[in-house]
């Protein structure tokens, strides 16, 4: 827990920094506003949708229950039949509430990042630098926000260049936090 004590103001710092950087990224700047696509006839689809009471939930169609059942030829011809796809429904966002966990995932990513770049630049080993504490929590950073979510877009297509890009911005601009107030805390 040493860490902690040495690290509290860069984690503090970070999870506030990264917090407004994504509050700017998807509420101001436009790049995020075309990671979805309108689906045609949407008042049609969306009164469909009511008309069925789905309860919140995420889905997938055509669905198997098995490998026996996918494996089936009533479900292998509907899947190649199509469409294929995933359905996430869910409640009214709260916001206070999605704030905090947003706050608190910042939170646990950043503390673990300072961890893992403490226990590689010790504060009082020797060549500790800027540079090097930049390039350790940076290279962390960016494979955590920037590579989070790549795999699930590999098998569920979006566009995911956007994500890859904060994910980036927020690397860079945590590894700066971190080699900032690591090396020049006064």
């Amino acid at each position: 827990m040493e860490f902690l004590v040495d690290l509290w103001l860069p984690i503090l710092a970070g999870t506030i920094v990264l917090f407004f950087l994504s509050f700017l990224f998807w509420a101001v700047l436009p790049h995020h506003f075309g990671d979805h696509g309108k689906i045609p006839n949407e008042d049609a689809f969306m009164d469909f949708l009511r008309s069925q009471n789905i309860p919140p939930g995420n889905y997938i169609y055509p669905c198997a229950n098995s490998a026996s059942e996918q494996h089936a030829k009533e479900n292998v011809e509907k899947y190649t039949a199509g469409p294929r796809g995933l359905l996430d429904v869910y409640e009214m966002p709260n916001m206070p509430v999605n704030m905090a966990k947003t706050i608190l995932y910042f939170l646990v990513t950043v503390t673990t990042i300072g961890y893992i770049t403490h226990v590689a630049c010790p504060p009082a080993s020797e060549g500790l630098d800027f540079m090097r504490v930049f390039r350790i929590s940076g290279t962390i950073a960016i494979l955590t926000y920037a590579t989070s979510n790549v795999l699930h877009r590999v098998w569920f297509k979006k566009r995911i260049w956007t994500e890859i890009l904060d994910g980036i911005v927020y690397g860079v601009v945590l590894g700066l936090i971190f080699a900032a107030l690591w090396i020049y805390p006064q």
